[in-house]
């Protein structure tokens, strides 16, 4: 079977073939076919955006030579892409199985040329990086800065642990630093860096100096939560159950700044972890903060990556995010309360792939 072609010559390799296994309008197509990763590129961007238009803004080219790569792509394959008079637009059946496999193929391209690069020993030309939220806004510049000798290009996002980890399933992501260790996800590796405990957050002042804090605030002050769409926000409540009591929540949002501000303002008590307050510390006068259990309740911040791709490289990211915590953390927590800064710890380097053992912790 012909398999490969000579690029000097034009002339297909002299490689024996059978015949009465190329029927030869398979061989006809083949022979056509010359599928470029830039033509897949594009078509990509197409079907995610269901826009001719927004493709050729997001690609930076024109809605002309959009359109153009698209009419190539559907006369080498012989088939309709596209169902362009609707709107948006939409992949025919042949189109979605050709997206599902572009998908595959150029994030396997992105993996070869970043394995390649590391064999060889030079910089990734880009690397990409989503980290939550309450320990983004610690570590984000110090990262980037130290990670520079690594990589030409770093691309940083942060946000809720959901839809990082989405990104980074479906390869938009090539590094997660999370406290979702998705351990159903056989195939990553994962490196611990902290162990983060949650505690109390109140109004100044309101606790009796004899109560029990978080019973007495459950019984007589509204509860500011994180929604229970957010991972932060179900933990949140599994430490409730821990510790026997129902809140009585009034307030409800997935973003640790508005919390802070809403208990800031007296508004009601809240359930958060260390690094929410590191985060914010300009958001703690008028507040008290109060340990939870000893610091018996706490999340493990966790680096992920898939296995056996940038080979050495999220070990050394995790050992630089474990230099930056112990490094920007410990003085920002213990200005906020020499315990917390005791509470947090910074976990030994360690490297698990598979699901991870079951922990104590929440």
């Amino acid at each position: 079977m012909r398999i490969g072609s000579n690029a000097s010559s034009g002339r297909l390799s002299d490689t024996p073939r059978c015949r009465t296994l190329v029927p030869a309008t398979t061989e006809m197509r083949f022979r056509k076919s010359n599928i470029e990763f830039r033509m897949l590129t594009v078509f990509s961007v197409v079907a995610e955006s269901q826009s001719l238009t927004k493709a050729a803004e997001v690609l930076g080219v024109t809605q002309s030579a959009v359109s153009q790569t698209i009419k190539h792509l559907e006369d080498q394959t012989g088939a309709t892409l596209l169902l362009r008079r609707s709107r948006p637009v939409r992949l025919t059946a042949a189109g979605q199985i050709l997206y599902d496999y572009a998908s595959r193929l150029l994030a396997d391209g992105q993996r070869m040329m970043a394995e390649l690069q590391m064999a060889a020993d030079q910089r990734l030309s880009e690397l990409s990086i989503g980290i939550i939220d309450s320990l983004g806004g610690v570590i984000s510049q110090p990262l980037v800065k130290r990670i520079k000798p690594l990589t030409a290009k770093v691309m940083l996002r942060t946000g809720v642990a959901a839809p990082l980890s989405d990104a980074f399933l479906h390869r938009d992501l090539d590094i997660l630093i999370t406290s979702d260790p998705m351990r159903e996800q056989t195939e990553l590796e994962r490196f611990p860096i902290l162990r983060d405990p949650f505690v109390v957050i109140a109004p100044a002042g309101r606790i009796p100096a004899d109560a029990d804090p978080p019973k007495w605030l459950a019984q007589n002050v509204p509860f500011v939560r994180f929604s229970r769409e957010t991972l932060i926000g179900r933990t949140a409540d599994l430490v409730a159950r821990r510790l026997e009591i129902r809140l009585a929540t009034h307030y409800e949002f997935d973003n640790t700044e508005t919390i802070l501000r809403f208990v800031q303002g007296g508004h009601g008590w809240a359930i958060v972890t260390a690094l929410c307050l590191a985060h914010h510390p300009h958001l703690l006068r008028g507040t008290s903060v109060l340990p939870l259990a000893a610091g018996g309740n706490t999340r493990v911040i966790t680096l992920l990556s898939h296995r056996n791709e940038f080979g050495d490289l999220p070990g050394r990211l995790a050992q630089i995010c474990r230099s930056i915590c112990e490094e920007e953390l410990s003085p920002v927590l213990q200005d906020i309360a020499p315990w917390l800064a005791k509470q947090l710890s910074i976990l030994p380097e360690q490297r698990t792939g598979g699901p991870p053992a079951p922990q104590a912790s929440l």
